[in-house]
């Protein structure tokens, strides 16, 4: 029997039940905001952005900025930045630094709402546990406080609430920690994608590998 048509029948685990649908609620709705945020910051870099990298390299700083500005999204932002400190002439160590600040509150944005995902994935089992001993413990008090024959429909109907908890609470974990590590990881990789286009926009002689020496 479905327990969202017997809510009554859950007994103590009605309240452990209720808090794991409140945290499946949060987890989804974490996932597609980050789902929807990380469109902004693809991990390839486009044709168009690598002819404005070309275009600062050599020299043409305001046309690699307009190029940059046409691009939605922080990784233009953050080039189009670098670019400006370039033709302004700053130091190369100080543009760098002002890059990896910006890159860092990204990053920090983007990692947003991950250890909340995270530690919902911790937290449900552990719910969906401590809703089945106290469906237990209530379904033995009821055997015990049961006179004469005890009808076995009851006792299998207490341990059902009770097992339900640790089903849900595995659904709701095993997603979470499966998109947190996935987010987890997306993150690192744009890092490592940023740090890519800045050496290859200051150093581009270093970020590019060199040919082979010919024998």
């Amino acid at each position: 029997m479905p327990f969202v048509n017997n809510w009554n029948a859950l007994g103590v685990a009605a309240p452990v039940i209720a808090l794991l649908l409140i945290l499946s609620v949060v987890a989804l709705a974490i996932v597609l905001a980050k789902v929807w945020q990380l469109r902004s910051a693809p991990l390839r870099v486009s044709g168009a952005m690598r002819e404005a990298l070309a275009l600062a390299q050599a020299g043409h700083y305001d046309q690699a900025v307009n190029r940059l500005s046409r691009h939605r999204g922080p990784v233009a932002q953050l080039l189009a930045g670098a670019v400006e400190g370039l033709a302004a002439e700053r130091d190369v160590v100080a543009i760098r630094e002002a890059f990896e600040r910006q890159g860092t509150v990204v990053l920090m944005e983007q990692r947003d709402g991950l250890r909340t995902l995270e530690m919902i994935g911790h937290l449900a089992p552990l719910l969906g546990l401590f809703g089945t001993v106290l469906g237990m413990i209530e379904a033995f008090q009821a055997l015990e406080a049961a006179a004469g024959p005890v009808d076995p429909a009851m006792l299998s109907g207490g341990i059902w609430a009770a097992l339900s908890t640790t089903a849900l609470g595995l659904a709701v974990a095993v997603p979470s920690v499966i998109a947190f590590n996935l987010l987890d990881q997306r993150s690192l990789r744009f890092a490592q994608v940023l740090d890519g286009l800045i050496s290859e926009l200051l150093v581009p002689d270093v970020a590019k590998p060199t040919a082979a020496p010919q024998p």
